[in-house]
């Protein structure tokens, strides 16, 4: 509990206090009155008249102070209607982060999340109707299913089951703007993914990609460098894997999805034990890596060039 969570249940006691201080108040003068007037209530002596009056106008501002309180307020309206609810959801979101925390600390990894989960694409054409992507969605569709379910049940995972509003889903991805967005640009491109991490024995889940088949970049683009100082015992292996990482990083902030980030080197200039030995000179290098070709997501991996040259 923080400083500001104290501050504020400390400024709720105050408030109810408060409130509770004026209605007690109200009521004792107005049963005061009451008792100075010798007022009656259906024969009542006046001096039980004036405690009965005195009880009721208290009970008749709480009830009106709550009432205010109930349609001013959400969360009051929750605390007053809906707590055994929270409190069952609460108890249910602790036991699924019980069983994740347990899948996590011994639970066998089987897909990683944003793991390419089929091996085929789809290609939706930019002129297709409406009618026609998601006839070419379904399509993919039974066809991921198939292959999910010969493939990862060998491998610990229960097969994929098809939920009740799969068509909504389907049709939602076929007419959102979204897609059409993206056929705006060019031909666009359907892979299948993990949505999640899946553990040994969890049912399998996955998600349909719509990717632009557009140019991401132009071959010889410079697409990422990294400064390498000279006489620092670097490993230059190192310094190729930190580089790829950065042409990774670049290709996701071109919202590709993860598993199309993947680099292949097809070349260094020099060697790699060229580069190793000129790194071991004094001096400042510069790797840069370079599209080696004009890069689609149908390529299927970043295809580069990585040149090592002295910086002046």
């Amino acid at each position: 509990m923080n400083l500001v969570e104290i501050g504020r249940g400390i400024g709720n006691v105050a408030i109810i206090m408060a409130l509770a201080g004026a209605v007690a108040y109200v009521g004792d003068r107005v049963g005061h009155q009451v008792g100075r007037r010798r007022l009656t209530l259906f024969g009542i002596r006046p001096r039980y008249t004036s405690t009965i009056v005195a009880i009721g106008t208290g009970m008749v501002i709480a009830l009106v102070v709550t009432l205010g309180a109930i349609f001013a307020s959400e969360q009051v309206k929750t605390a007053f209607f809906k707590l055994n609810e929270i409190n069952s959801q609460i108890g249910e979101l602790q036991s699924r982060q019980r069983d994740l925390e347990a899948k996590v600390n011994s639970g066998r990894l089987v897909v990683p999340v944003n793991t390419l989960m089929v091996p085929f694409y789809r290609v939706i054409d930019q002129s297709a109707s409406p009618n026609q992507r998601l006839s070419t969605i379904r399509d993919y569709y039974a066809f991921a299913i198939k292959y999910v379910n010969a493939t990862y049940p060998r491998l610990g995972l229960r097969p994929y089951e098809r939920p009740a509003d799969y068509d909504n889903k389907l049709s939602g991805l076929a007419y959102d703007l979204t897609t059409a967005a993206k056929l705006s640009q060019a031909n666009v491109m359907l892979t299948v993914s993990s949505d999640q991490n899946l553990f040994e024995n969890d049912q399998i889940h996955f998600a349909i990609n719509v990717t632009p088949d557009i140019r991401y970049f132009q071959k010889g683009q410079v697409i990422a460098q990294l400064l390498v100082p000279g006489k620092s015992n670097a490993s230059i292996n190192i310094a190729l894997v930190q580089l790829e990482n950065y042409i990774s990083f670049t290709a996701r902030r071109l919202q590709l999805p993860a598993f199309l980030t993947t680099v292949q080197p097809l070349q260094l200039i020099p060697d790699a034990n060229q580069m190793q030995e000129r790194i071991a000179r004094s001096g400042t290098y510069v790797l840069t890596a370079f599209a080696a070709q004009d890069f689609y997501p149908h390529v299927g991996g970043i295809p580069i060039v990585i040149v090592l040259t002295s910086q002046p």
